[in-house]
């Protein structure tokens, strides 16, 4: 597997921070941020190749921070990860771009198999 660096968005501080250990143990270079505007602002400054997004953020909203982070990095691989999105919530990410959607808490081989596979549906709706 190649040396992804991944960015984990999550206002549940232990979370992001459970999360991107765990992520690091499995060989990936992840990085914990609590809010959408940090997670927006450190995209600019840095180069990721993922994110796992959290969708209720205490600033701006996830799907928000998904719509916007594609607008400018529409390669950018993002999991969406929630324990308080529906049906339709999380079928609005995968049409805005997302490439798969878990509910909390998530096991972390699906989270690496989202974040590492070929993306066959983004190859096609290009």
């Amino acid at each position: 597997m190649a040396h992804m660096k991944i960015l984990v968005v999550d206002d549940e501080k232990k979370i992001a921070d459970v999360l991107s250990q765990r992520l690091t143990l499995r060989g990936f270079d992840a990085t914990p941020v609590y809010d959408g505007r940090t997670a927006l602002l450190l995209l600019r400054s840095d180069s990721f190749d993922g994110m796992i997004l959290d969708l209720r953020l205490p600033d701006i909203d996830g799907v928000e921070v998904l719509r916007k982070t594609l607008q400018a990095l529409p390669h950018m691989r993002i999991v969406i990860l929630s324990g308080h999105a529906d049906e339709h919530t999380f079928e609005t990410c995968l049409e805005l771009g997302a490439i798969a959607c878990f509910n909390k808490p998530g096991k972390i081989s699906e989270l690496e198999a989202a974040l590492t596979q070929k993306s066959e549906k983004r190859d096609e709706s290009n």
